[in-house]
């Protein structure tokens, strides 16, 4: 099979064997696989995993092969990311997210930018006619964002600070709207506002433009919003994040960038300030929302690349102007 793997040397076009399907487990064949920012700090550098490595955990495709009766060939379908053991103390109590034996696609174990993709059946779900596979690769990153809601639930017309203007900011900020919340969306780059705009979302800082932590002292009764929600994938989100939180509020962490971040412990402490980390959450939830138009993706795809076109695709993401990039398998 066709395989974008990256290596010592970068990315490559390669013919790999087409994975084997074991007991419980189904086979899908590719069809589109989002490329998100865990990707591209794994091929920058800044994410170590072992090499070579078939990147890609947005996925979406049918099922080529299938061990188990209730899933036949030809069914539309994503995966979960994590690959569970099952058994530990986290997968007992329906964490699986959380295990300490597991993998996770695309970072431990080959992903999906290949033709094809071996995983338990368990971590199947099929998709409506509602869903495309374009849409589908915007399920596990939507998950994340629903998750940090049920972690850092907002009341009704509370004042909600987003941090980063890209995919997953703009679908944390839909997230909290329909929630009910006030979000305001922070971001340095004119067009992905300007795309924030476009889907409804009415609160929109430039902080090129403005003293924005004047700004957003002022909008949150100069005591700073409760909830901070840093997905910028910097260092210097975060940092900016502890400053402008109020004390006793609360930050969510979202980037995970692999690069390692000095605290002042000090200020937590004294201004009671809970950081919160938030991962994948439920799948279900995620398909729900799409399938019903309450959150809109399509805006959000930049640019759609084959799998051949791979190291341009990346190359490509890594631009101001690029949102979701999505290769076609």
């Amino acid at each position: 099979m066709q395989s974008l793997v990256l290596t010592d040397n970068g990315l490559r076009i390669a013919d790999n064997p087409i994975p084997p399907i074991l007991p419980g487990e189904v086979r899908i064949e590719i069809r589109s696989v989002g490329i998100c920012s865990t990707d591209l700090a794994i091929w920058r550098g800044e994410y170590s995993v072992d090499l070579p490595l078939i990147l890609g955990h947005e996925i979406a495709g049918v099922i080529h092969e299938s061990t188990v009766p209730d899933i036949e060939p030809g069914t539309h379908v994503t995966s979960e990311v994590f690959i569970s053991c099952g058994k530990c103390w986290y997968c007992q109590r329906g964490l699986n997210h959380l295990c300490n034996s597991g993998d996770v696609l695309g970072v431990t174990v080959d992903g999906g930018m290949a033709e094809f993709l071996s995983v338990p059946a368990e971590n199947i779900h099929v998709l409506p006619d509602e869903i495309d596979d374009v849409s589908a690769t915007f399920i596990e990153p939507l998950s994340s964002a629903i998750r940090t809601l049920e972690l850092v639930p907002a009341e009704k017309d509370e004042i909600v600070v987003v941090m980063g203007s890209g995919k997953l900011g703009l679908l944390l900020a839909q997230v909290y709207d329909a929630a009910g919340a006030e979000v305001y969306l922070l971001g340095r780059n004119k067009w992905q506002l300007g795309l924030a705009k476009k889907i409804g979302l009415r609160n929109t800082i430039n902080m090129y433009e403005v003293d924005w932590k004047e700004e957003i002292k002022s909008i949150a009764n100069d005591v700073g919003p409760r909830i901070v929600i840093e997905a910028t994938g910097s260092i210097e989100g975060i940092k900016n994040a502890i400053e402008i939180v109020r004390s006793r509020g609360v930050i969510s962490v979202k980037s995970t960038h692999g690069k390692l971040i000095a605290l002042n412990p000090t200020d937590l402490v004294r201004r009671e300030i809970t950081i919160v980390g938030s991962g994948t959450g439920s799948f279900k939830k995620a398909i729900d929302a799409l399938a019903k138009g309450r959150i809109e993706v399509k805006s959000l795809v930049s640019k759609m690349f084959s799998l051949e076109e791979g190291s341009e695709a990346f190359e490509y993401a890594m631009l101001p102007q690029a949102m979701k990039v999505i290769l076609n398998v």
